[in-house]
């Protein structure tokens, strides 16, 4: 028999209200901003909107990466810290099925990013492809989950959009998991439902530690041109061949 606790003439039992809060801090996601500032009350539609996925709180789950991000500046900053729910929402998680084919993410980057004036003017029909193929409207969505690209590795969609990288190259890049994921609150009900739980003081090794990860981008993307300026793969060119037949 259950001990139980009344209260306003309802009779719970001690072990409903303890799977209750268990529940609760299982489906609590911790996650993590790194800035210059500290921010307890996040805005939507604030920041820069040719971010990856345009308007939005822009967060990560790994604590490392953040205060990378929140150090790479100046070399302090701030590990802002923050809970939410959000099996009630609508995610789109660009890393899982259906939406996991890799070119959903370059058409969001393509459209939201600020792009060298020669890939428009040269990449015209492979953007017009991936714009008529696989864009998403974000608006229609709380969360956005998917890789990410900071302006290290931003060369590495764009070398593909002009056929100078695999698309097998580009996914062994994106998908080896070193960047981890964006998570991208995009609707003013997402960062109603956010929970700022404090932060850290983040210091100069962050900062050593966000250039050592671009300098190896550099190796890695000075590497991939020239195995794959003679290889065998999957091109961008390759698509729109095929889509305006």
């Amino acid at each position: 028999m259950y001990l139980k606790l009344v209260k306003t003439d309802t009779v719970v039992s001690i072990i409903d209200i303890f799977l209750y809060i268990i529940y609760n801090l299982i489906m609590d996601r911790t996650i993590y901003h790194g800035s210059a500032f500290i921010i307890n009350k996040p805005e939507c539609h604030k920041g820069n909107p040719h971010n990856d996925y345009g308007y939005g709180f822009y967060c990560c789950s790994n604590k490392s990466l953040g205060k990378e991000w929140a150090a790479r500046a100046t070399g302090s900053g701030f590990l802002n810290i923050y809970k939410i729910r959000d099996d009630n929402l609508k995610i789109l998680d660009l890393t899982k099925a259906p939406y996991d084919n890799v070119l959903y993410w370059i058409a969001l980057l393509i459209h939201n990013r600020k792009l060298p004036s020669d890939l428009i003017d040269n990449c015209a029909r492979e953007i017009k492809y991936l714009e008529d193929k696989y864009l998403i409207d974000v608006s229609k969505w709380d969360i956005v989950i998917g890789y990410r690209a900071d302006d290290a590795y931003f060369r590495f969609p764009e070398a593909f959009v002009s056929s100078a990288i695999t698309l097998e190259s580009l996914e062994r890049v994106f998908k080896a998991g070193d960047l981890g994921k964006q998570y991208v609150l995009v609707s003013k009900h997402a960062i109603s439902l956010l929970r700022f739980v404090g932060y850290e003081e983040v210091k100069e090794e962050y900062r050593t530690a966000y250039y050592y990860r671009k300098n190896n981008a550099d190796k890695v993307f000075s590497a991939i041109l020239e195995k794959d300026r003679y290889s065998i793969g999957t091109r961008m060119i390759d698509f729109v061949r095929d889509y305006e037949q």
